[in-house]
């Protein structure tokens, strides 16, 4: 399983354009765990909603097209609660909210994870299966870990876009953060590169 995490990571980074990468990440962790559904929701903060980005298993004309608030659904909770939430009946939690447009009423059992960087919600992983069981153990650490691998990579695409987009933003200053890779301090030169 820690070769198909490695795999799957790899894949995603390597990849430039964020929505093959997504689509590509959908497929191969719903191959990986052998599950009927793999989607990702991305947060907008602007919008205040999460945005159905890549799945596998529902319906694709939704995809970039369906969004749920940061208070809605099962999605929005495990934005809110930042934490994976596993279940065997979704369709029976007080929180499922019925999209029709993504056709996931056939499906019963429901992890979702979320995908945090420095203490952000930037997403929501899920998988989905219609026999009504609680997924276990394994799967749940293995969508929690590709869930910190991910938020890295999506951090770093968001900052690219965004500066792709605004010209205004590559004349601001930034501050970047970082995290320290071992205690002490280091001196040296730093190289801000902009995109092409």
């Amino acid at each position: 399983m820690l070769g198909q995490l490695r795999r799957i990571v790899q894949d995603v980074a390597q990849e430039p354009i964020l929505n093959k990468a997504l689509a590509g990440l959908v497929s191969s962790i719903k191959h990986a765990l052998a599950t009927e559904c793999c989607s990702v929701y991305l947060a907008d903060y602007e919008q205040q909603h999460f945005m159905l980005m890549a799945t596998d298993g529902l319906n694709q004309d939704a995809v970039g097209k369906v969004s749920i608030g940061f208070s809605e659904g099962l999605i929005g909770w495990v934005g809110q609660r930042e934490e994976p939430i596993n279940l065997a009946q979704a369709h029976l939690h007080p929180r499922f909210k019925v999209t029709p447009e993504v056709s996931e009423d056939r499906f019963s059992a429901f992890l979702g994870c979320p995908i945090i960087h420095h203490r952000k919600v930037l997403g929501v992983l899920t998988i989905q299966q219609s026999a009504e069981r609680v997924f276990s153990e394994d799967e749940e650490s293995f969508l929690v870990t590709l869930g910190v691998q991910l938020a890295s990579v999506l951090a770093n695409a968001e900052m690219r876009d965004a500066a792709s987009r605004s010209p205004s933003y590559q004349q601001q200053a930034t501050q970047l953060h970082g995290l320290p890779g071992a205690p002490g301090m280091a001196i040296g030169e730093a190289y801000v590169l902009q995109p092409a």
